[in-house]
C-alpha cells in the first residue's frame, strides 16, 4: 500500500507544488515562478483552426411539428434534427435529404451562434443523400469546399454537428479509414443504398447527418451521413464532389437534375465477382433480379433500348473505368439527360461497345 500512495503523490508533483515545498525548507533561496507556456503540438494547432474556421458555416437544422401536449393542446414541439453548412453567403446550405426528407414539417436553421432563420428545403437530389436548404439573409460564411477526389487514406478528419439535436457544435476527430464503401442505410423515414461514401473513425453520431467533415486545411470533404452500429467507429459520408455537381445543378436548372440509365446492379470487387462466377472483379454487374425481384434492367428504359442485357457487366463509361471507388451512378452523374454514352461491356467472355441516350430521373 505505501508503494501505491508514494507512487501516486509521484504523479501529482506537478512543478507548482516543487517549487512551494523548496519556498519552505530554504529561506536563504529566492522562489522561482516557472514561466508558463502553452505547448500545441502542430497537428493539434491545425485541428484547432481547421474547427474554429469552419463552425461559423455550421448550422444545426431542428425540425418540428404541431402536435399534442401532455395537456392535450396542439403546440410546436421539436421531433428531430441534424446538421448542414453554409455554401454561399445568401443563405445557401447543403445537407443530407434524409435530414429534410418530410414535406409536413418545419425546418428552424440555427447557427453556430444562436441566430434561428426559417429554412426552406429547396430541392433533394433524386440519386444520392443531398439536399439544399435556403435561409432568406445574407452575410454568412460559406464553408471552404474541397475536392473529394484527392482524399488519402490515413489523412485527419474532423466531424462537426448537431449531436442527438442536442450538443451543437460538437467536434470529433479521426483519420480516413477507407474510401469507395457502398452501404445500405435507414434512416428518416427511408432506406438508400449508399456509393462511392468515405468511411471515417472520426465518431459521427444520430443528429449529425448533413455536417461537414473536413480535413486539416479546413475544407469540406464529406457530408457526414451514416454509421454502421454493429462495427466500432464506423461512420460514412458522402464525397463532396457530389454535392457540388448538385449545386452547380440547380444553379442552372432550378432544381436537382440527375440522369437515368435503367439498370440494378451491384459494384465488383473479388468477393462479390467470386460469388456470381464472373471472369472480372471491377465493373458493374447488372443483376438479373435485385433482392425484391425486380429485373436488373427496367423494361422501357435508355439501358433496355440500348441492348444491355441482364448479366452483363458494364466496365467503362465514356473510357472511365468503373471501379468501387468510382461507380456506375456516380460516373453518369457527371452527364446532362439527353446525352449519350458508350458503356463498354463484357457479356459473357466478348467485350463490346453499346451507345445509350440517358434520361432524367425523376424518383427521389
Amino acid at each position: 500500500m505505501k508503494k501505491t500512495i508514494l507512487l501516486l503523490l509521484v504523479g501529482l508533483v506537478v512543478p507548482g507544488l516543487v517549487l512551494a515545498a523548496t519556498s519552505t525548507t530554504s529561506k536563504t533561496t529566492k522562489p522561482v515562478t516557472p514561466a508558463v507556456t502553452n505547448i500545441v503540438v502542430p497537428e493539434e494547432e491545425a485541428v484547432i483552426k481547421a474547427y474554429e474556421s469552419t463552425l461559423p458555416s455550421v448550422v444545426s437544422i431542428v425540425i418540428s411539428q404541431d402536435l399534442l401536449n401532455l395537456a392535450g393542446d396542439v403546440a410546436k414541439q421539436d421531433i428531430g434534427g441534424g446538421t448542414g453548412f453554409f455554401v454561399s453567403s445568401d443563405g445557401y446550405i447543403i445537407t443530407n435529404k434524409h435530414v429534410v426528407v418530410r414535406d409536413n414539417v418545419d425546418y428552424t436553421v440555427v447557427t453556430s451562434g444562436g441566430r434561428e432563420y426559417t429554412g426552406s428545403v429547396l430541392g433533394r437530389d433524386p440519386l444520392f443523400d443531398v439536399a439544399i436548404v435556403k435561409v432568406e439573409g445574407s452575410g454568412f460564411k460559406p464553408a471552404k469546399l474541397g475536392d473529394s477526389d484527392k482524399i488519402r487514406i490515413g489523412s485527419t478528419v474532423l466531424a462537426i454537428g448537431n449531436v442527438l439535436a442536442e450538443f451543437r457544435n460538437t467536434v470529433t476527430r479521426g483519420i480516413i479509414s477507407g474510401i469507395g464503401r457502398t452501404v445500405t442505410a435507414s434512416g428518416g423515414g427511408m432506406t438508400e443504398t449508399l456509393e462511392g461514401t468515405i468511411q471515417t473513425d472520426a465518431s459521427i453520431n444520430p443528429g449529425n447527418s448533413g455536417g461537414p467533415l473536413i480535413n486539416l486545411k479546413g475544407e469540406v470533404i464529406g457530408i457526414n451521413t451514416a454509421i454502421n452500429r454493429e462495427g466500432e467507429a464506423l461512420g460514412f459520408a458522402i464525397p463532396i464532389n457530389l454535392a457540388k455537381q448538385a449545386l452547380t445543378n440547380f444553379k442552372k436548372h432550378g432544381k436537382i437534375v440527375r440522369t437515368f440509365m435503367g439498370v440494378r446492379y451491384l459494384m465488383l470487387n473479388r468477393t462479390v465477382a467470386r460469388a456470381y462466377g464472373l471472369l472480372v472483379n471491377e465493373g458493374a454487374y447488372v443483376l438479373v433480379k435485385n433482392n425484391v425481384g425486380d429485373p436488373g434492367v427496367v423494361p422501357g428504359g435508355p439501358a433496355d433500348k440500348a441492348g444491355v442485357q441482364l448479366g452483363d457487366v458494364i466496365l467503362e463509361v465514356n473510357g472511365q473505368k468503373l471501379t468501387m471507388q468510382k461507380s456506375l451512378a456516380n460516373a453518369i452523374a457527371q452527364y446532362e439527360p439527353g446525352q449519350k454514352v458508350t458503356l463498354k461491356i463484357l457479356r459473357g467472355g466478348t467485350e463490346l461497345k453499346l451507345e445509350v441516350p440517358l434520361s432524367e430521373r425523376t424518383d427521389e
